[in-house]
């Protein structure tokens, strides 16, 4: 049975609808343009210049309070005749710089120029990272188009004579068929931002290179237990995480890593004796066996085997599946 409804009910269900989605997108997009936006306007305008690597490595140092793994970098570089060192990683954004990220980045820099990016004004100032902009913008940009979109939506909706050239039955036929298109989309979006926020494809990712992966020594340089208190209903609870940092030799030169899978930084050990237990099993100055890509070796891992992580891919996968079929109901109903 079609539920018909009147054009005045049209019009408060896509105004419900639209107001929410226009006022969020502009708060999006006001968000990312202020995010961090004076340091990376000034980055910006530095001056890109070739410099000299002096030093690039992770730096492991021990106290009272516990293991410190930082990685560190030193460069050199001349501007307008005078020569400069800094050690100034990444001056337009605080963001933690990724292990993997940054044992990467150093493989790359050998292989070819390096470059740093000089205050003009101030030639003792640079930053070895540029200022990187994709993550403001992207943010001014979805935002910027969810608010377009509901903008259009709301002006269609008070359109003259927008509602008039059909009658009831194929109007809310029409309006179905349209609720259908939006519920198919965001099912198929809320399946990809799943399968990406989870890790999925890096769980996935990691079971097809199983085969290439080679086996070599490596050695723990540090560990600990990280204490993560969880969030929305279980805010009450605190997951104890237990974290290492090894070493190993490849292709001349030793890497480090803190990577327990290709997806996982920590890991879960349940209560803290466990927790405890894990990691009295990995102390410092332990020889063990890693695995990594030979060609890639910034990618190890502690466990090559077979993991069933995966599985949680079918509830994106269902998502997926499921935008899929309410996309072909509409395709009938349109």
């Amino acid at each position: 049975m079609l539920i018909t409804l009147a054009p005045w009910r049209i019009k408060l269900v896509r105004t419900i609808l639209g107001l929410p989605a226009l006022a969020v997108g502009i708060l999006l997009a006001w968000a990312g343009y202020y995010h961090q936006r004076e340091d990376h306007e000034r980055v910006a305008a530095w001056v890109k210049t070739p410099c000299r690597i002096i030093k690039w490595s992770v730096d492991i140092t021990r106290s009272s309070f516990g293991d410190h793994v930082k990685p560190s970098m030193a460069f050199e570089y001349t501007f307008a005749g005078k020569t400069y060192r800094s050690s100034n990683y990444d001056e337009a954004t605080d963001w933690i710089v990724d292990l993997r990220d940054f044992e990467a980045e150093g493989a790359a820099i050998r292989r070819g120029q390096a470059y740093c990016y000089v205050n003009p004004a101030d030639p003792a100032e640079a930053s070895y990272r540029a200022a990187r902009l994709w993550y403001p913008w992207s943010l001014v940009g979805g935002g910027a188009l969810l608010a377009l979109g509901s903008f259009i939506f709301l002006v269609a909706t008070y359109w003259p004579g927008r509602y008039s050239r059909y009658d009831p039955e194929t109007m809310s036929r029409r309006v179905g068929a349209k609720v259908l298109f939006c519920l198919a989309l965001f099912l198929l979006g809320l399946g990809v931002y799943q399968i990406w926020n989870t890790g999925a494809h890096h769980i996935l990712w990691g079971q097809m290179v199983r085969s290439q992966l080679i086996e070599i020594p490596a050695r723990v340089e540090a560990n600990g237990i990280v204490d993560v208190k969880g969030s929305g209903r279980k805010s009450h609870m605190t997951y104890h995480m237990a974290h290492l940092v090894y070493s190993y030799e490849h292709d001349g030169r030793r890497w480090h890593s803190d990577r327990w899978y290709f997806d996982a930084k920590r890991i879960n050990g349940g209560t803290m004796d466990d927790t405890r237990a894990l990691i009295a099993r990995y102390p410092r100055g332990l020889e063990f066996t890693c695995w990594i890509l030979p060609d890639k070796p910034w990618f190890s891992t502690l466990d090559p085997g077979l993991r069933w992580d995966f599985i949680w891919l079918c509830i994106p996968i269902g998502f997926i599946f499921g935008g899929l079929w309410v996309l072909k109901a509409w395709w009938h109903m349109r």
